[in-house]
């Protein structure tokens, strides 16, 4: 079987082939979404110039934002598609699109061990598990079950009131507000969230740019307000990963995917993504049984399209 897969992100989007189930890592081609009109045509572009003798039995995409009847709408790029789109560009004769998210869910048991790196440690070693996307924008989802027979429910988990664990990211909520009219976790957790977090410790107006993630990430060594807003960034984030870890009971652990998730990587070490992770009262304790893993494959979410696709065929045969 040959498929054709994209991940389709807010900022970029990666298209591969897969040959009998196996990614074909030479094959995948990134796309700045900012320069193109849609996934049918980044789809139709890619099968012309870098993969002409290739005819797709099947396409899977995975979205970053809702999915159903069979079409999937970008949360932060202006995009539609629909299954009927993606098999006119292709030729394929089944399309499928799924939320980015259930694509990593998808993927966790598809990926080698070296995939993961430790964040925190538990003492619980198997159950459901929850993968946490930390990118262009913030979401999370439940991986039911194990093995092949995975059930990943949608979410959009990033449009939640944003916590406020302590005195000082209340204020930080109350400078949300006021400026976008509700404080949402993904105007904290995501790329444009920590420019939002150093705007507010340094008191910039709303008429006043973001500082981009990337700028803030290479001046941590010279600028105070860049290190703090790091530090700021990690205690949302490990009060959030406690609170989903309190609803969904992932005593298989958590992953945290995404490039922001990366790009934090060096971080996560003690800082206060332990102390805000565990802080639940009389709960404290009990949330030393979840584990929380840093997901360094690039290639996982391809993957999941790759696990979507097989387990369509295995049930249809």
């Amino acid at each position: 079987m040959q498929y054709l897969i994209a991940d389709v992100g807010g900022t970029n989007t990666r298209v591969a082939l897969a040959h009998d189930g196996r990614l074909q890592t030479d094959s995948i081609h990134r796309y700045r979404n900012v320069n193109q009109f849609g996934v049918a045509e980044i789809l139709q572009d890619y099968l012309s110039n870098h993969a002409p003798d290739f005819h797709p039995s099947a396409v899977c995409i995975d979205v970053a934002g809702p999915v159903g009847d069979n079409q999937g709408q970008l949360t932060n790029l202006d995009w539609t598609v629909t299954t009927d789109q993606l098999c006119d560009a292709t030729g394929a004769s089944h399309g499928a699109i799924i939320n980015d998210m259930t694509a990593q869910g998808l993927a966790l048991s598809h990926l080698p061990t070296e995939s993961f790196s430790s964040v925190l440690k538990g003492t619980a070693q198997t159950g459901n598990r929850i993968v946490v996307n930390v990118g262009t924008g913030f979401n999370s989802a439940v991986v039911l079950g194990d093995g092949s027979k995975l059930t990943v429910p949608g979410s959009e988990t990033g449009h939640v009131n944003l916590p406020v664990p302590s005195p000082e990211i209340f204020e930080l909520h109350q400078y949300l507000t006021a400026r976008f009219g509700f404080a949402s976790a993904e105007e904290v957790l995501s790329g444009r969230g920590l420019g939002h977090i150093y705007a507010f410790l340094a008191q910039h107006s709303a008429s006043e740019p973001l500082p981009s993630s990337q700028h803030i990430m290479t001046h941590l060594d010279s600028d105070p307000l860049a290190l703090k807003s790091i530090s700021i960034l990690l205690e949302v984030f490990g009060c959030v990963c406690g609170n989903l870890a309190l609803t969904h009971l992932p005593f298989g652990g958590i992953y945290l995917v995404g490039g922001m998730a990366q790009a934090l990587a060096d971080h996560y070490s003690d800082s206060p993504f332990h102390s805000a992770f565990a802080a639940k009262g009389r709960f404290s304790e009990f949330m030393s049984q979840f584990s929380v893993n840093l997901v360094q494959d690039d290639h996982a979410a391809l993957a999941g399209c790759i696990a979507h696709l097989q387990f369509f065929e295995n049930d249809t045969h």
